[in-house]
């Protein structure tokens, strides 16, 4: 709130007087024709004061109007926001942001050209029945190998050239790695991580 106030204070300076004295200006003429119109019924007397009352107010309107642009500022930005929390002297760390989870069959492909990647380096299953559709149109041999954080492989797909293969597995929630199994492939980069919700 204190950032607002002082804010307010910052951008309402003085580079608005001329602005502030235009809009008084305006206000006053319409509280003195206001005046002049109740008090007398025929108010206009005339046709020519009642074009100067039109003609002075549109002066006044046009005036208030333009100082309003010519004093016009860019408000100031918004402080950054900091929630100052620290846990035991330390920061927390922030939450990776990665895909979405995805319920049924995560999809999975080779790079088609035959470099040594896959089209994603991050899956996420949305259940612990994960089920993974690899297409290969490579015209390299790949395969997709899950293992744990140990590096204990708990399935894989054969290794293949052309068309799609499915592989099912049932893992506890966690993060996992893929990768293809063929020599060379997975020093080359053609690895990734898969996290089970």
């Amino acid at each position: 709130m204190q950032h607002a106030i002082v804010a307010a204070a910052v951008f309402h300076d003085r580079s608005k007087t001329l602005f502030f004295i235009a809009a008084g200006v305006l206000v006053a003429w319409a509280v003195l024709v206001s005046a002049g119109g109740i008090r007398s019924a025929s108010f206009p007397t005339s046709a020519i004061q009642g074009r100067l009352v039109m003609a002075i107010t549109a002066v006044l309107v046009l005036f208030a109007t333009t100082m309003a642009v010519v004093t016009a500022k860019t408000p100031p930005g918004a402080p950054p926001f900091q929630t100052g929390a620290v846990v035991n002297g330390i920061a927390p760390t922030a939450t990776p942001v990665g895909p979405a989870p995805t319920s049924g069959a995560l999809k999975l492909a080779a790079n088609p050209q035959g470099q040594l990647l896959y089209d994603t380096k991050a899956l996420s299953a949305a259940s612990s029945h994960v089920t993974i559709d690899f297409t290969n149109s490579s015209p390299i041999m790949h395969n997709v190998t899950i293992a744990n954080a140990q590096g204990k492989v708990l399935g894989n797909t054969p290794t293949f050239i052309g068309g799609t293969k499915t592989l099912t597995l049932d893992l506890p929630p966690g993060t996992y790695t893929f990768y293809c199994s063929v020599t060379g492939h997975e020093v080359a980069g053609m690895k990734g991580t898969l996290t089970v919700r």
